[in-house]
Parts: structure tokens; sequence; C-alpha cells
């Protein structure tokens, strides 16, 4: 089946249809390849959490299962549907994500959203630490990478690092850059402190 080459904006959608885009853009290709050279026009972003003290591993396991589910940005801020959701597993590599980008909202409710889909490409699983990368694919607004891993070191803290390497896609509008690059730095914020919350609740 063809895949689309650009994202997909949706207006007043639920996303309950979501899984139709893991076929539509199966063999949609990488748009991103990790190491490959990037220059001032990309946005390189990094940031570190403490998550707190874990004496006993708990607080690790518990966080882990969540980051490894990408259970990490707010709904309001992103839905999404993937591979591994579908079977209740965790991230590996090859499995695709489609991410709904909420663009706008009203008393809670997504009005305009963007459908995108990126690709696991690596997977840590050490007895310290948990993680993943994805890379995008053509049907994203961008190209580049997001990292995100748990580190659970001997002084028994706990932390959460997040990389992301990326730019707009060529095709996407110059006009539209700020509006894209403000939104992605609120988002990367707002999944720090959800994610937080949600393994200390």
């Amino acid at each position: 089946m063809k895949h689309l080459t650009t994202a997909k904006l949706n207006w007043f959608d639920d996303g309950c249809c979501d899984v139709k885009f893991l076929d539509i853009w199966n063999d949609a290709p990488r748009s991103y390849h990790p190491g490959q050279p990037v220059d001032e026009s990309w946005h390189v972003d990094s940031y570190e959490l403490e998550l707190g003290l874990d004496e006993d591993g708990r607080l690790f396991k518990k966080a882990a299962d969540r980051l490894m589910r990408y259970q990490f940005y707010p709904h309001d801020v992103m839905s999404h549907t993937s591979d591994f959701g579908l079977w209740n597993r965790w991230a590996q590599v090859g499995d695709r994500i489609v991410q709904r980008i909420h663009l706008l909202n009203l008393f809670g409710k997504p009005i305009l959203d963007v459908v995108t889909m990126t690709e696991i490409t690596q997977v840590t699983t050490e007895p310290r630490c948990y993680g993943f990368t994805y890379v995008t694919v053509d049907s994203h607004v961008e190209q580049g990478e997001w990292s995100a891993w748990l580190e659970w070191r001997e002084t028994n803290e706990l932390s959460l690092i997040v990389k992301a390497i990326s730019r707009p896609r060529p095709e996407e509008p110059a006009r539209n850059y700020s509006y894209m690059r403000n939104l992605q730095q609120t988002a990367h914020q707002r999944g720090l402190v959800h994610f937080k919350e949600s393994i200390l609740s």
C-alpha cells in the first residue's frame, strides 16, 4: 500500500482510527539516519531530570515500564498508536509509532491535530539502564531523532535523560518554523513534568 508523503492535518478527530496509519505508512522511508552529520540548521536539545532516590529498584521498574510503553507526554499534548501498544508490550527495534500531536485544544478537547510517524531504531535494556531512540519517517513534519533513557546509578539516584535532534522538513513553509519550535519546546518541558508526576503518584 502506497504511503502518504507528508503528515496529515486532522480537524475534530478523536484518533480512534489511527491504527490505519500503521498500514498506510508502513513503507514510508526514514527521513533521518542516526549519526548523520548535522549543522546549524538543526536543533539539538538535551535534558536531565532527577526522579529521586530509589533504594530497592521499585521506582526504576515503574519508570521503565512507563517509558518503554512511551507514556511520556500528557494526553493533551500528544496521543499515540504503536505496534508495541497493539501487542501490549514494550517498544522493540522496528516498531512504528503514529503520533497525534495536538496543535489546538478548546475546553480540553483537541480541535486541530497533525498526525505523524516515527520508527524505533534502538532499544536499551540493561540492569540499570532502560530506554529507546526513534527517528522520523517521511510522513512527519520534521526530521530527526528522539532518545530517552533511565539511569539507576550506583548512588541509587534515578535519572531520566532526553536528547533530541530535529529540524523542519524542507517542504515545510518557513513561516511555520517559529511556531513548530515553540510547540516542540513546550512539549519537551510538559513531557518531563508529566513523566515525573506519573511515576511519583
